[in-house]
């Protein structure tokens, strides 16, 4: 299926997962939480801000774990593969585990992100639910996102049992009561019941991978694992072993803009931890970033971020002053 629209569960060939190098790729957006006694990890993304922070917030990128993104007000639009697909306040998105995606705001919006680890969903290692009612989804091939709408009746359960979780995970009354996580972890159970049993069945036979899919793959996580290189667009295409014309046709279709332009904002978004999280110079985090100069930083800085990498430090240090 390739459109998207209420009660359609997304079809794509994924090609199964992609091979991170040294074990672990940068593209990655992992999940603070992980290895912890409870990893379940949720964001309030407001006016385009990300609380917690998040590596994977406004780039694309892939992670282990499900997500269910509940949108409370206004527009996002969230990009997997070469689709884009829109998703208003009251309606949710699932986007499956290792699915390369992107969400930005369309409008002044608030969503939640609910990023849940599937040991979560399965009870116990080797259950027969695990089997059953977990892996047969998360290991499709070809299950890559489904839209859950408000509209459609037969969503109501799968919303209300996520606007129930939502209430109880930001309910500070809520995280003081005895068995708060025993009380999420039946309410992320009871949401998976509800949501599988929404979707129409999978079919029987999964569709052969895709060669775009795992080429799109490869050269991110090429660009992720080198960009704080002098990286062309012909060293790009070389690692994933295509022409110059191919990467570009490969990026534009599934990431929306070329290389470069990817290039630049991934490096000025890996940059944003630096000025939050150390107290390197603007010009030693240009250096780390891979910019050529620091004047070329603040240049693409401002252009995409509207103030300076200076502004926007001092502007965390005050939030984070105003949050104590």
């Amino acid at each position: 299926m390739s459109q998207t629209t209420g009660g359609q569960r997304h079809l794509k060939n994924t090609g199964g997962n992609p091979q991170p190098e040294n074990g672990r790729s940068p593209i990655y957006s992992h999940n603070p939480l992980e290895g912890g006694a409870f990893p379940l990890l949720v964001l309030d993304v407001a006016r385009q801000v990300c609380t917690p922070s998040n590596e994977g917030f406004r780039v694309l990128h892939w992670h282990e774990e499900v997500q269910f993104i509940r949108v409370l007000q206004g527009v996002i639009q969230t990009r997997v593969y070469e689709e884009e697909i829109e998703v208003h306040a009251g309606d949710c998105l699932f986007i499956n585990r290792m699915v390369p995606h992107k969400t930005i705001e369309k409008e002044d919006c608030r969503y939640h992100s609910f990023i849940i680890p599937e040991q979560m969903l399965g009870f116990f290692p080797g259950s027969i639910m695990e089997k059953k009612d977990v892996k047969s989804f998360l290991y499709h091939p070809g299950f890559t996102h489904f839209l859950i709408k408000k509209a459609e009746p037969s969503h109501s359960a799968a919303l209300n049992e996520l606007k129930t979780l939502d209430n109880l995970y930001f309910s500070s009354s809520q995280k003081t009561k005895p068995h708060y996580e025993y009380l999420l972890s039946t309410s992320l159970v009871s949401l998976w019941l509800a949501f599988i049993s929404a979707l129409p069945p999978l079919p029987m036979a999964a569709a052969a991978p895709s060669r775009e899919h795992l080429r799109i793959r490869e050269l991110l996580t090429y660009l992720h694992s080198h960009y704080r290189e002098n990286l062309s667009v012909e060293s790009i295409a070389v690692a994933a072993h295509i022409s110059k014309t191919e990467c570009l046709r490969c990026f534009h279709r599934y990431v929306g803009e070329s290389p470069y332009q990817y290039l630049i904002k991934y490096r000025l978004h890996m940059s944003e931890a630096l000025l939050k999280d150390t107290e390197l110079s603007v010009t030693e985090i240009s250096s780390e970033t891979g910019f050529a100069s620091a004047s070329s930083y603040i240049r693409y800085f401002r252009r995409w971020y509207g103030c300076t990498p200076k502004e926007y430090r001092t502007a965390q240090k005050n939030s984070s002053s105003s949050a104590d």
